[in-house]
């Protein structure tokens, strides 16, 4: 007989849903780091206005909105984010470098939390189809 007062209890994250979302934070914060509030200060030199949106999304909406939905257990969601980010972060640290987002090059803060970018992509690209495909 079931017990009327047990109460329902969500599963909880997975390891792979848990390294996703610290990766996600991650991804977060040097999103924030690497914009203007942090350690960017070529702002005046940007080709366009177009690339500041990219950088927003990229950087920081992309991450939070799939720390976001891992933690509301919508992990189908997360590992496509996480997929999405990732391929996007393997651009950014190249094509800064190849001077395509700014007029100036970068300083050396920024293309080392750019590079750190691409580790966090390669996790992203790890951890995103195994959250995918664990839950679903």
């Amino acid at each position: 007989m079931k017990n009327s007062n047990s109460q329902s209890t969500k599963a909880s994250l997975t390891s792979s849903e848990c390294i996703l979302a610290v990766l996600f934070a991650f991804g977060f914060i040097l999103g924030i780091l690497l914009s203007p509030l942090g350690v960017e200060p070529r702002m005046p030199e940007l080709r366009t206005l177009a690339f500041a949106g990219f950088f927003i999304i990229v950087g920081m909406l992309l991450p939070l909105i799939g720390l976001v939905s891992v933690w509301l257990r919508r992990p189908r969601l997360a590992g496509v984010l996480a997929v999405i980010d990732a391929v996007l972060l393997f651009l950014i640290a190249p094509a800064d470098q190849a001077l395509f987002f700014f007029t100036v090059a970068p300083p050396p803060a920024v293309a080392i939390g750019e590079y750190i970018l691409i580790f966090v992509g390669v996790g992203y690209m790890l951890y995103g189809p195994r959250v995918y495909e664990n839950r679903t």
